[in-house]
């Protein structure tokens, strides 16, 4: 069993997108048997796409979702040990908190890998150092957790090899980062709508030649960002 979290306590950074893309990857699918995606944020965006999919009765394939915003500790450690139980994956998303945020400490220290969405931002940057590095810091010594930088809304034609470099550039060394990115891509913006996930978006725009190359090519980069988290735990 393995726990991913997403963690940025700045908005506006794709968490939420990596968390549902990664969650209904054909990667994950393939790799575990059911995947449990357990929103902690109260902004409720997941909550709005699982609302939407059971309005259109959608089916949810190895996927299981749970809202746990708001919270208090004691009854949100006894619930996520209840969904780890029953699940082999388990994919946090969990809000934009300030430092003293108890759901963020709770992430780190549950999680296998902590994936840190960051665009290449002296805001993202700053922000991190600011509210999320210290909590890092404060349970380096204790949390079993891994630690990555996810690139996010890289222009399309920047080298990602040139990002990846960035980031090393500027993390603690307990710190790692993705050497794949997501691109700025207008079907991540998208693709969501009435409860679809980025394949069944894909189908869903077909008879469009542009539109359906677009979905194939953020597929694609979703693929490649949740085969590198898997083998970022097998080593």
């Amino acid at each position: 069993m393995a726990i991913f979290s997403f963690v940025q306590t700045k908005g506006g950074t794709g968490k939420t997108t990596l968390s549902l893309g990664v969650a209904c990857s054909k990667a994950f699918k393939n790799a575990f048997g059911q995947v449990a995606l357990v929103e902690l944020d109260s902004q409720g965006t997941l909550a709005d796409w699982i609302g939407e999919r059971i309005a259109n009765k959608r089916k949810m394939k190895n996927l299981s979702y749970y809202q746990l915003a708001g919270m208090d500790l004691e009854g949100l450690t006894r619930k996520l040990e209840e969904i780890t139980a029953d699940h082999e994956a388990v994919i946090l998303d969990v809000p934009g908190e300030s430092v003293g945020g108890f759901a963020t400490k709770l992430a780190l220290n549950l999680s296998d890998l902590v994936l840190v969405p960051m665009r290449t931002s002296t805001n993202d940057e700053a922000s991190f150092g600011r509210n999320l590095w210290p909590v890092i810091q404060d349970g380096l010594k204790n949390n079993r957790a891994r630690f990555a930088i996810v690139p996010t809304f890289v222009h399309p034609q920047s080298n990602p090899g040139n990002v990846h470099s960035y980031f090393k550039s500027i993390m603690p060394v307990q710190v790692d980062c993705l050497q794949n990115v997501l691109p700025t891509r207008a079907a991540f913006e998208n693709f969501n709508r009435d409860g679809l996930t980025l394949e069944e978006y894909g189908q869903s725009v077909k008879n469009n030649s542009r539109l359906y190359r677009q979905a194939q090519t953020a597929a694609k980069d979703i693929e490649a960002i949740a085969v590198e988290i898997l083998n970022c735990t097998r080593e």
